[in-house]
């Protein structure tokens, strides 16, 4: 209940502020400035001419926009974390792209990428998993430079992304090494002493309904204040895996010059039904399928910083202490079989856990030259852990190489990353990474194992193409058991794929798109092809609207992914997934700085699955608002 009313409360702080001014996302520098409606609104003394009417209009207007830019004015911003050097900008989302994308979580935002295999229980707060190269335990999250480690113990050290903070972030970079895939995520920040309000409200099918609302603002004094929430509920009677979810973040910080200190909190409460599997076959029952789940989730840091780490030709040192924790109070539930009196245990896991992680990290860069060392320290579960890393990175002309090294990580891996992207003419990229991983040797179920890929580009009259080998050593590879328990975590040989993509520009802003990835064959949690394709018309129509004060963003697109197996304790190859094909569509438009748009997703009504069992919804439509206002 408390949770509903802090949302509500933040709803009702932007729809106080819809009665002000907006000013355009895109030009957030800009402030509407009061004028008289006429020069003839301006007293004069008796006699004055209209001339001088509209003189002394124009002086009180100047008067008026000089107050109001003293009065509003752009403070040094927070420290953010470090990040890599993005080699490749399409799996790099920021500002305006990050929420015309269309996700509704981080699952949502990474399964496009070619690699990343996507599989859920349901809806939004269903569990919810991605697989790098058919390896859920591959992928790593950073938020502001602390590493969200996989601490529930009902997921088997994979992370559940349908819980990650995405609607409060400002920047996502997907790191895509040979072997993992390393996402990298920004918080919100504001600079202007102006307070800044935005709303969204959404609704849709499976009864969805999502509310979330931003407050944020600068003191003269350097201060920060920042808050917000997002309430979140479905229902999904015949499936289940539905329920209600809060979540709150708030921050308070200052900066000046090149100092920073912010204090960030985030939290999130969960109540999820247990999810049913194979619904269409009545022999199976809900002991099945992901259980249910209640509880709260939460992080917080503090951190203190010195200098930025994207600034050129400067040095940076930020030190952050944060704590990550997660709580469940589910009760035990049983189910009897449709078909048996047998009852099944659906789950007896009551606990709360948390684990504490200290940063240390520095860095500089001068030349086109850039480095930094971190110091990671874990402690929780009676156990400390130290895990040094260190990056370095060349960017000049042509040429950008990477290295990313670190040693006991926290699946205590050693790890070495090499990337490269050469382009010495416009029509011509080649790009390259390989890695080495090698797990501790007390670890003898998961062998070290190698991965490299290596793609060449080029463009051909106005046709971007590109291709190449993606290949994989012998490796163990984990199971996402919150989603069966019976899963298990196998050893899977060598395997080679070949990776493509293509895109042109149809006309103006009209373009084609198709990437994906196909390996020699079928594989544990790996699909043995993944096509992911859009036809998309992204344009502000700057010939018929100047001030960019209208938007318009129309999108079409179809996913194809070839069944993959998920091998369970007695053997063989367990459940199959079905073929997935799905044709999905996004409309937007944003005028000033209000948006409205419509999605649907599975426009035809075929019935799939991501995981064996779980039956994604049919002709998925939702639809809402965005609106951001200033003061």
């Amino acid at each position: 209940m408390r949770g509903r009313l802090l949302a509500a409360l933040l709803l009702m702080g932007g729809s106080v502020v819809a009665a002000q001014q907006p000013v355009a996302p895109r030009d957030s520098s800009a402030r509407p400035v009061a004028v008289p409606r006429s020069p003839l609104d301006t007293l004069l003394p008796r006699g004055a001419s209209e001339r001088d009417a509209r003189d002394s209009a124009a002086v009180d207007s100047a008067a008026l926009r000089r107050k109001r830019i003293a009065a509003d004015t752009i403070k040094a911003p927070l420290a953010h974390a470090e990040r890599p050097m993005p080699l490749d900008d399409r799996w790099h989302w920021s500002g305006a792209a990050l929420r015309d994308a269309g996700a509704v979580t981080l699952a949502d935002l990474l399964a496009r990428i070619p690699g990343v295999s996507a599989f859920r229980a349901n809806w939004i707060p269903a569990a919810q998993f991605i697989a790098w190269n058919g390896d859920a335990g591959r992928v790593r999250v950073f938020l502001d430079g602390v590493e969200l480690d996989a601490i529930d113990p009902r997921n088997g050290g994979i992370l559940d992304l349908g819980v990650m903070p995405l609607w409060q972030l400002e920047d996502v970079v997907a790191e895509r090494a040979a072997g993992e895939l390393r996402v990298h995520l920004r918080s919100w920040r504001v600079d202007h002493t102006t307070p800044f309000t935005r709303t969204d409200i959404t609704s849709g099918s499976e009864n969805t309904n999502l509310y979330r609302g931003y407050f944020g603002k600068r003191l003269t004094n350097g201060g920060v204040i920042q808050l917000a929430a997002q309430q979140s509920s479905t229902a999904s009677p015949r499936t289940g895996g539905d329920g209600t979810g809060l979540q709150v973040f708030g921050r308070i910080g200052w900066a000046r010059k090149r100092w920073s200190v912010d204090a960030t909190w985030n939290r999130a409460t969960l109540d999820r039904a247990a999810t049913v599997r194979f619904p269409q076959y009545s022999t199976i029952t809900q002991a099945d399928g992901s259980p249910a789940f209640k509880g709260s989730l939460g992080s917080a840091y503090a951190r203190i910083a010195w200098g930025d780490p994207d600034a050129k030709s400067a040095p940076w040192i930020q030190l952050i202490a944060a704590t990550q924790m997660v709580a469940e109070n589910s009760k035990v539930s049983t189910t009897t079989s449709l078909t048996t009196p047998a009852t099944a245990i659906k789950d007896t896991v009551d606990s709360a856990t948390s684990r504490s992680q200290y940063v240390l990290a520095a860095g500089a860069s001068r030349w086109g030259l850039s480095g930094s060392v971190t110091a990671r320290l874990r402690a929780g579960g009676g156990r400390t852990d130290l895990s040094p890393s260190a990056r370095l990175a060349f960017a000049r002309s042509f040429v950008s190489l990477a290295a990313f090294a670190e040693t006991r990580g926290a699946d205590s891996t050693r790890r070495l990353d090499l990337t490269a992207r050469i382009a010495p003419w416009r029509w011509l990229v080649l790009d390259g990474a390989y890695g080495v991983y090698t797990p501790r040797a007390s670890v003898i179920d998961i062998p070290a194992f190698t991965a490299s890929r290596v793609v060449l580009g080029t463009r051909v009259f106005g046709l971007s193409l590109s291709g190449g080998l993606a290949t994989r050593g012998q490796t163990s590879v984990a199971a996402p058991v919150a989603l069966d328990s019976s899963l298990v975590r196998v050893t899977t040989g060598a395997v080679k794929g070949a990776v493509f993509e293509m895109h042109r520009t149809v006309y103006r802003d009209l373009s084609f798109a198709v990437s994906g990835i196909r390996w020699e064959g079928q594989g544990a949690y790996r699909p043995q092809m993944e096509i992911h394709s859009s036809l998309t018309l992204d344009s502000s129509f700057p010939g018929k609207f100047p001030r960019s004060n209208f938007h318009m963003l129309a999108s079409a697109m179809y996913d194809h992914r070839t069944p993959m197996f998920f091998p369970t304790r007695s053997g063989g190859i367990g459940a199959t997934t079905t073929p997935l094909d799905v044709l999905s569509a996004r409309l937007e438009f944003r005028i000033e700085s209000g948006t409205v748009f419509i999605q649907g997703t599975n426009l035809t009504g075929k019935i799939y699955d991501t995981a064996p069992g779980y039956v994604m919804p049919r002709n998925m439509q939702y639809y809402g608002i965005r609106w951001e206002f200033w003061k």
